[in-house]
């Protein structure tokens, strides 16, 4: 399996409404590969918010396969209100190697 999380600073107070667009995304689940998405909601270290998307997929070239599509392209489009309280983002890829469930 293939993790992916991005971690996007927003301004205090502004999180949830940035995780709205995460909640109504549809293209990402129908994406060869694709696994699950979660989103996760935190302070930052500066007292901003952060929201940590983590999207698992099956190997690395189904995700490829979603950062090339047009589905990808449209989801990211706009943003609006979004990105004026974006305060920024970096992206990192991990291989899951254990994983434990119930």
């Amino acid at each position: 399996m293939f993790v992916v999380t991005n971690t996007i600073r927003i301004k205090a107070g502004h999180g949830k409404q940035v995780a709205e667009r995460f909640a109504a995304a549809k293209g990402v689940r129908q994406m060869p590969g694709f696994v699950r998405m979660e989103v996760w909601l935190g302070e930052g270290p500066e007292g901003e918010e952060e929201l940590k998307v983590s999207t698992v997929w099956e190997n690395e070239e189904s995700f490829k396969g979603w950062t090339s599509s047009e589905s990808f392209r449209e989801s990211h489009r706009g943003g609006g209100e979004s990105r004026e309280v974006m305060l920024g983002a970096s992206l990192n890829k991990y291989e899951l190697v254990v994983s434990h469930s119930r």
